[in-house]
């Protein structure tokens, strides 16, 4: 009797330490990270003939010298290596960069470099010259191809938009990811006034989404950026056709930011109120888990550490810490907060 009562005794112990060590095991899974980071007018000091750059210069009102942009730089970086206390990005989408000069000093001139980061960036149309453009970590992300598309208004493009950035890659060198970084057009001179370019934009994504699903019912799709509206306006709900209800079945994309969009939360402010300008928006299969990679909703976060803010006397609320207001320097950060979201392998 004894025997069995040791056996039985034993073979707990055994299942006891087997389950705890699955858990562990569980615990010590590393999500796939992507960020999302307009960084408001990253631009380098020099004169470029080909685009609208006079405002930041060394010789402009704004007075940008080589100085304030390294420090630029070093906040970028501070930012990035704040979220990665707990997870470095494996991708960082940047909206309002220049050109790809800035992505190489941002990666050289500070402790980025030494992280693993390579560089996807092409020029887009816009007059004042700024892109998109992405780094990402070549050891946890294997580049498959990239291309940009470019968003037509119809009957006016005397003030084109941004590309449209597309990049396939595997995650973990096996499973495929398609994201699209944008920067849709701006609400400058009216929200409704605006839409139509914004709606042009929704559609230029939507049919790059169509063309994927169409090969892939299960393509594991990420759409990351500033959108120029919120996830309940017309561009996002309507043209894109993102849903923030699962419980709403058939629909290809889920804007994940739905879950906490209300006037104190947000990645941009306006006029006291916080609203989602940036956001994540993902294809059913993430969100359901079809092809080996799965989200959540509120594994999609802003991210706003104290030293990325400011009092805003006026309404009285904590505001972005901005590189400018208006023409005159504050040094600091950009007017909006990133966002990002963790992918976890099944």
């Amino acid at each position: 009797m004894k025997k069995i009562l040791a056996f039985i005794l034993s073979a707990v112990i055994l299942i006891s330490a087997i389950t705890l060590l699955s858990f562990d095991k569980k615990k010590k899974i590393t999500p796939f990270r992507v960020m999302f980071y307009n960084v408001e007018n990253l631009f380098d000091t020099e004169d470029d003939p080909k685009i609208d750059d006079q405002e930041y210069l060394p010789t402009s009102e704004s007075q940008w010298t080589k100085e304030r942009l390294e420090t630029k730089y070093a906040h970028i970086a501070q930012v990035i290596n704040a979220l990665g206390k707990s997870q470095m990005p494996d991708i960082v989408g940047f909206a309002e960069i220049e050109n790809r000069k800035v992505l190489d000093e941002l990666l050289s001139k500070t402790d980025l470099g030494a992280k693993g980061y390579s560089i996807v960036h092409f020029d887009s149309p816009d007059k004042r010259g700024i892109d998109v453009g992405l780094i990402y970590q070549k050891d946890r992300f294997k580049l498959v191809k990239s291309m940009h598309y470019p968003v037509i208004f119809p009957g006016d493009m005397d003030k084109p938009t941004r590309d449209i950035l597309y990049v396939k890659g595997t995650v973990n060198g096996k499973t495929p990811l398609h994201v699209l970084v944008n920067h849709w057009p701006s609400r400058s001179g009216g929200q409704a006034e605006t839409e139509e370019k914004r709606i042009s934009a929704a559609k230029t994504a939507r049919r790059v989404c169509d063309s994927i699903q169409g090969s892939d019912a299960n393509a594991n799709i990420i759409l990351i950026g500033d959108f120029n509206d919120y996830p309940t306006d017309k561009s996002i709900t309507q043209a894109l056709g993102a849903e923030g209800d699962t419980a709403k079945k058939g629909s290809k994309l889920y804007d994940l930011m739905t879950w906490q969009n209300s006037k104190e939360h947000g990645s941009h402010q306006y006029k006291g109120e916080w609203g989602f300008l940036d956001q994540i928006i993902v294809s059913s299969a993430v969100v359901e888990g079809k092809a080996n990679l799965r989200t959540y909703f509120k594994s999609a976060q802003v991210f706003k550490p104290d030293f990325v803010l400011e009092k805003n006397e006026k309404y009285c609320t904590m505001q972005p810490f901005r590189t400018y207001g208006g023409k005159k320097y504050l040094g600091g950060y950009s007017d909006h907060m990133p966002v990002f979201v963790d992918l976890y392998a099944k």
